[in-house]
């Protein structure tokens, strides 16, 4: 919980999104996937008729029932959630990647559970990894390293620097082997969390086509993390997305 206590501020791309299609909505019921802590209740709540935060981590649902009392929050999983009923909301957001922390079926899942919740017009926002990115093809990244003209603090950031570096190696050799190089994604050991974490990654062209075979509109917007719209040429390791049913 205290790693994801982010500043309650929606990133730059995350704001142009939400003022695309705040005037193309008729209502504004929100549906919040991966709420995590909380940073994006605050700027939804302001927009929204109606708000439901949901996290898949009862620590996190619990942490944001006693940080937004009143507020609507319920344990769930997004590859499922039979608790709410078709074409219950205008807009579902899905931040920090969250659509990435699952696998191929699971990601599958999210996006036809997510078309079955939007109504028609509805709009889902969401944030993914980019596999034409350098990341994608990165070995291994070291753990950043500050240096300090106080030896105490040098000595002190150095020792962190080699411990991480060591759990970032162990991690990698660990996980290696789970990975997975499809001809149409990628599932990878990501350097997040020092190396604790597979995540999934695509291409635009590849993201559209799930969404299209999900029952989306080809009418699909991509923000770079500027808020500026995305040329097909982009390298950025996180694309977001705004696709409407």
């Amino acid at each position: 919980v205290l790693e994801y206590a982010l500043s309650d501020v929606l990133t730059l791309a995350e704001a142009a999104a939400i003022n695309k299609v705040l005037p193309q909505l008729k209502n504004k019921a929100i549906l919040d996937l991966g709420v995590g802590a909380g940073r994006t209740v605050e700027p939804l709540i302001s927009v929204a008729d109606s708000y439901i935060g949901v996290d898949y981590v009862h620590e996190m649902v619990a942490h944001c029932k006693a940080r937004f009392p009143g507020v609507q929050f319920e344990q769930s999983d997004a590859r499922a959630m039979p608790q709410f009923n078709d074409a219950s909301f205008d807009l579902i957001v899905f931040s920090c990647n969250g659509i990435c922390m699952v696998d191929h079926a699971g990601r599958l899942a999210i996006l036809s559970e997510v078309k079955r919740l939007l109504r028609p017009g509805g709009f889902f926002i969401f944030s993914t990894y980019n596999r034409n990115s350098k990341e994608h093809n990165m070995l291994f990244r070291f753990p950043q390293f500050s240096y300090s003209p106080n030896p105490v603090r040098l000595l002190i950031r150095s020792a962190r620097f080699v411990v991480n570096t060591a759990i970032r190696a162990i991690n990698r050799l660990r996980y290696w082997r789970h990975e997975v190089k499809h001809a149409d994604y990628s599932i990878l050991n990501d350097q997040c969390h020092n190396y604790q974490t597979l995540l999934y990654y695509i291409d635009l062209e590849g993201q559209k086509k799930q969404l299209s075979d999900a029952g989306f509109t080809d009418t699909v917007a991509i923000f770079d993390r500027f808020g500026n719209l995305a040329t097909p040429e982009i390298t950025e390791d996180m694309l977001l997305y705004v696709a409407r049913v």
